[in-house]
């Protein structure tokens, strides 16, 4: 190409950015100008202030004590190749320290780093040649290998498997902070592994423990299972409700699908669905005892979770603390098997549940803090059912941000000066997450009708809610302030509430009604909890942590410093070994063509 010809390529596309940039920029100054207009109506979202007192009150009732532990757990990975090997390390880190609540204040013990029985980490080499096997995915096409795969599914196992570890083996830890989102976590992961289950490929299946052997069901019972009685969850309906008949026959009666179906509160019309799907839960899964004139479980099945978790913690052992062998390498009976991303994708599904019902059982808070999001569910979902359900005014329409983060974020700027800090949302249920509202008031007063957003499928509700939130804001210039982020927690009987408003939904031959948590006329007692230690823990004179979560800063600096210290030595370790091996090192350089390429054009224009 000639210099006149490359000249008016740069040109062209300096021209084509400019206009593109002024046109991105006038669509934001719209957006920020509507903000003014509808400010009254976002403010009717958001909640001010904490009460100290009360957050006290509520500590002693949930925790029966006013001062209590709390772990701060942030992860890192990386990926490195070494010849025709890549290796991956994955860390995860705590954080520990005390949070006392007293009338009139919150005190926050200075953070330190928990001992080293509290972190996991692991150097894992892998040959190119078994990558496809152990993290690949397979497409339309064939299998795609996607190298960052493999490190973000250890390093959410090392997270998860550090906080059970952590409130289970110390009783005063009844705080667990996480740089996650375990609402999110479980709802991609209940769907992401159902056909990993159902195919039979799980490396959980068939390994032995206390509680006998891990079966096919017992892993799909896992996997969509999570009881609580005085949450009425699984609720009884749609896809849970064959979940919710299985738990009922826990009790080793014989059962037909008409009596499942009465004692569980369903509508009589799914009756005949759920003789169907128990029968076909049967034939893929086994273990049912009969199935006809009544279904009865085989003895032992009510100790799936037991069986589960263990295999589960057994593996996760291995992984960053094996006794011998590869740490992605299990033996199950006299063979051995890879532990593919797969299997910790589901490993990470466990922990989550784990941890929920540990926090259910010993009153334990697991609190998901989460920095970015990309999430609509309050203005896509929740506001239109509020307005529907005559509880605010919706008159007029949002800007079309791309996230409901983006649109608080924005407000909060545009209408500082109306707009203190500390403020979070209602807190909403997951469930929204996954709910499309009718348009229509054909209910009138008694709810507000929704599909399912795929497939008309919603959900489980009472199990996980979310809030957003934004904590400090500048005294002499209003509009500087932190970022708006967002936390989850577990629903807990006795602090939440779910009678704000119904939700209908018309799925197969039945209407279904469905109760989210929603706390918008009023608020719970846990939530002014949380707000008055997230906000102390968010008073950090840092930069980067000012309105941020402190304990949860310093263990994301912890571990990236960890990775940086042991990078060079692992690595190390890695070449000596391979320069030790008395195999052909010939075969180790038939890199990638396009690696080859870029080496030779880089020692090319370096001269």
């Amino acid at each position: 190409m000639s210099e006149v010809d490359a000249s008016g390529v740069e040109s062209r596309t300096i021209a084509e950015v400019q206009a593109s940039t002024r046109f991105l920029l006038k669509s934001f100054k719209a957006k920020m100008a509507a903000l003014k207009d509808c400010g009254p109506e976002i403010m009717a979202l958001l909640r001010f202030g904490v009460d100290l007192n009360a957050a006290a009150s509520t500590a002693e009732r949930f925790f029966g004590t006013d001062s209590i532990g709390y772990l701060a757990i942030d992860g890192t990975n990386s990926v490195d190749q070494q010849l025709d090997l890549i290796v991956f390390y994955v860390g995860a880190f705590a954080y520990s320290g005390t949070v006392t609540f007293r009338e009139g204040g919150v005190e926050v013990g200075a953070p330190h780093a928990a001992d080293d029985g509290l972190s996991a980490s692991a150097a894992i080499p892998l040959s190119e040649e078994d990558a496809a096997q152990v993290f690949g995915q397979k497409r339309e096409s064939g299998v795609e290998v996607d190298q960052e795969r493999l490190p973000n599914a250890l390093m959410h196992v090392a997270e998860y498997y550090l906080a059970y570890r952590g409130v289970s083996g110390d009783s005063t830890m009844k705080i667990v902070l996480l740089d996650r989102t375990l609402a999110g976590d479980v709802a991609h992961l209940v769907w992401s592994t159902r056909d990993f289950i159902r195919d039979r490929q799980c490396v959980l299946e068939g390994i032995d423990t206390p509680s006998g052997r891990v079966t096919a069901l017992d892993l799909e019972l896992a996997r969509m299972l999570l009881p609580n009685l005085e949450l009425a969850t699984p609720a009884p309906r749609s896809q849970l409700l064959k979940f919710a008949a299985v738990l009922a026959l826990f009790s080793g009666e014989s059962l037909t699908a008409a009596e499942l179906v009465d004692r569980l509160g369903a509508d009589p019309k799914w009756t005949d669905r759920l003789n169907d799907d128990l029968i076909e839960l049967d034939k893929r899964f086994g273990g049912f005892e009969q199935t006809s004139p009544g279904f009865r479980l085989k003895p032992g099945t009510s100790a799936y979770w037991e069986r589960v978790l263990g295999a589960t913690l057994a593996v996760a052992k291995h992984v960053f603390a094996p006794e011998e062998g590869h740490p992605l390498r299990v033996k199950k009976g006299v063979s051995e098997r890879w532990v593919t991303a797969d299997d910790l994708d589901f490993m990470v599904l466990v922990l989550i549940r784990a941890l929920t019902r540990k926090a259910w059982s010993d009153g334990i808070l697991p609190l998901g803090f989460i920095k970015d999001t990309n999430a609509f569910e309050l203005v896509k979902a929740v506001v239109p059912i509020l307005g529907q359900a005559g509880l605010i005014k919706s008159a007029g329409r949002f800007p079309n941000f791309n996230s409901d983060k983006m649109l608080l974020q924005t407000n909060s700027v545009v209408n500082a000066a109306d707009i203190p800090t500390p403020w979070y949302t209602p807190e909403i249920d997951a469930a929204f997450r996954t709910v499309a509202p009718l348009d229509g008031h054909d209910l009138a007063a008694a709810g507000v009708r929704v599909n399912g957003a795929f497939e008309n499928v919603i959900y489980q509700e009472r199990v996980y809610l979310k809030s957003y939130i934004q904590l400090w804001s500048s005294g002499s210039t209003p509009s500087v302030r932190s970022h708006v982020f967002t936390y989850d927690r577990p629903v807990y009987p006795g602090y939440d509430h779910w009678d704000e408003v119904t939700l209908f939904n018309k799925d197969g031959p039945a209407e279904v009604k469905i109760h989210p948590v929603l706390h918008f006329l009023r608020g719970s007692g846990l939530t002014n909890m949380v707000m008055a230690m997230l906000t102390e823990m968010g008073k950090e004179v840092i930069p980067e942590a000012l309105g941020h979560n402190y304990p949860l800063f310093l263990a994301d600096k912890k571990a990236k410093s960890i990775l940086e210290e042991t990078r060079q030595a692992y690595l190390g370790a890695v070449a000596i070994e391979m320069a030790k091996s008395d195999l052909d090192q010939q075969v180790l350089f038939s890199r990638r063509f396009r690696d080859y390429r870029s080496q030779i054009e880089g020692r090319r224009r370096g001269g």
